[in-house]
């Protein structure tokens, strides 16, 4: 045991540096596993026992940093002279640390297993002492070797003149490490450098204090921004309508406020017209955003999406029915014959019933179970066996349904039954040809009215064009024809007043008197024939036939002599 003791006391008295290492026997009292250790690190302390007294020996070793117990390790059946190494792990700390080791519990046994004395007060606590240095930065250079312990860009001595802390890259803690800071022009120990309000991290321009951001990335911040979003809309219209100018989109549908503002719809709301269908979506299909029914059919976008119809067609099968009416009525809006009777539901008075499509007396009675289709009285067969038109009151259309012309004896599908060009039912006897009738009636007046006033107006436009066509070169012709007869009764001027002058005076006078009268009585004779034998056609037989206007005569020219 006392050899023990004294093997312990020398090796504690053996001295040792903070960075040594030593083989299994190792020559220091206490030493750890990294020769080049920093505060912070995990390393192992170790110390060596030897028995080189007892048979067996049992013991326990502390391990203290300074008076703190770190652990303890128990080391059982140590044979005579067998050395063994043992360890605790320990979390350094920095600056200066004493560690020590020391043997307590000890159990000496002989060869049988008896005890044996041993004295614990003999051993003394040995004690090594390490200066424990700190690397800040992780560079595996102690700080006080270090000449820029945190790393950041900046000496120590320039963040000593900085204030900013040489163990912190971020001493004010805004998320920008101190360098960049001083690189930017901002203060590495405050995080809001131009004191706006807003931290230097999240500030887009931490060196102005009226601006801090910029939402559209425009390069203008938004205070100075007219469109801070750049949607389309100024901020001051967004104010008025409730949008937010920090949002393009306002109400997240898809369309920016900008957008919504052209097509009419709301920047707040993502179904302005409240059709079930998003604003974005209805821009997308060609639909108004800010009108539920599109296409006016009396169905709103939403239900034409639902029922698969055309939100821009408002009558999708194009039957001549609206989508909105179908849907009312019960029959397809996209199939134009709903029932597949082969008539289109617009036509089909029974749409819905593929047995029935017409209903010609509006009964409520479809044709085909209808006996009397025309409402006229009589049954379809028995029109069927006289040869009337069961769809028509009044088959040969003379004013007379065909019921009252069977009671009455007239012929249903002759207009005139007594043949004396009256219509039966413009004929007070109708069944009586009467001769003194005229036989022509009020429409048939009408009608020759119509067409001479027809004849008129094509002869009137005939006659027009060929007057226009000729009448430039007529007007011409006609200015020389005058000049050609004033000259001719100028010279006949002038022979008649030779020839009065001559001793036939008498006998041309004569002569000429001779042929007026018998102009004169060539038209009497002409006024006679036109009485005697008037033109047929004229109502008006006493009327006096119109005098043949005369020609102008020219006046004479006087010719100079």
């Amino acid at each position: 045991m006392k050899k023990i003791i004294l093997f312990l006391f020398c090796l504690f008295l053996l001295p040792s540096q903070a960075n040594a290492v030593t083989g299994f026997l190792g020559s220091q009292g206490v030493w750890m596993s990294e020769g080049t250790s920093f505060a912070g690190d995990t390393v192992k302390l170790y110390t060596v026992v030897v028995n080189n007294s007892a048979p067996r020996l049992s013991l326990t070793v502390e391990f203290y940093d300074g008076t703190a117990l770190i652990n303890n390790v128990t080391v059982n059946n140590l044979t005579f002279e067998e050395a063994k190494q043992v360890w605790v792990e320990y979390v350094l700390p920095a600056g200066e640390q004493q560690f020590s080791a020391k043997l307590v519990s000890l159990d000496a046994r002989d060869n049988v297993g008896n005890s044996v004395d041993a004295n614990i007060n003999q051993t003394e606590q040995q004690s090594q002492n390490y200066d424990i240095d700190l690397d800040t930065d992780g560079d595996d250079v102690g700080n006080k070797e270090d000449t820029d312990d945190d790393n950041d860009g900046l000496t120590d001595a320039k963040e000593s003149e900085l204030g900013s802390d040489p163990l912190k890259k971020d001493t004010d803690g805004d998320g920008i490490e101190d360098k960049t800071e001083v690189d930017r022009g901002l203060s590495p120990t405050n995080v809001d450098s131009d004191g706006d309000g807003h931290n230097d991290n999240i500030d887009l321009y931490p060196t102005d204090k009226n601006e801090w951001a910029d939402i559209d990335g425009d390069g203008t911040g938004d205070n100075a921004d007219t469109d801070d979003d750049n949607d389309g809309l100024s901020d001051e219209d967004e104010e008025k309508l409730g949008s937010d100018p920090h949002n393009p989109d306002s109400d997240g549908d898809g369309l920016t406020d900008g957008e919504e503002k052209e097509r009419g719809s709301s920047p707040m709301s993502q179904d302005t017209d409240l059709d079930g269908i998003l604003d974005k979506d209805e821009v997308d299909a060609g639909t108004d955003p800010a009108k539920a029914d599109t296409d006016d059919d009396g169905l709103s976008d939403g239900e034409e999406y639902t029922l698969k119809t055309n939100p821009l067609e408002s009558d999708t099968d194009g039957d001549g029915l609206k989508d909105g009416e179908e849907k009312e009525k019960g029959t397809d809006p996209l199939k134009k014959d709903s029932d597949g009777d082969g008539v289109d539901d617009m036509t089909d008075l029974f749409p819905l019933d593929n047995s029935e499509a017409y209903d010609t007396d509006l009964d409520g009675i479809g044709n085909n179970a209808d006996e009397d289709d025309d409402g006229d009285n009589v049954s379809d067969i028995e029109e069927g066996e006289a040869g009337t038109n069961p769809l028509k009151k009044d088959s040969d259309e003379d004013g007379l349904e065909d019921n009252i012309e069977i009671e009455a004896g007239t012929d249903p599908m002759n207009p005139d039954s007594d043949e004396d060009r009256m219509m039966d039912g413009e004929d007070d006897e109708p069944l009586v040809f009467n001769k003194g009738r005229k036989w022509f009636s009020t429409g048939y007046l009408v009608f020759l009215a119509g067409l001479a006033f027809v004849f008129f107006l094509l002869f009137s436009v005939m006659y027009y064009l060929k007057w226009k066509k000729t009448d430039s070169s007529d007007d011409v012709q006609d200015d020389d024809d005058v000049e050609e007869e004033v000259v001719e009764l100028e010279e006949s001027d002038e022979t008649v007043g030779e020839t009065l002058e001559s001793p036939e005076d008498e006998s041309t006078s004569a002569k000429a008197l001779s042929d007026e009268e018998e102009l004169e009585e060539e038209w009497e004779s002409g006024v006679e024939d036109a009485r005697e034998s008037p033109e047929e056609g004229d109502e008006d037989e006493d009327a006096e036939p119109t005098k043949p206007k005369p020609k102008k005569k020219l006046k004479k020219k006087k010719s100079k002599k």
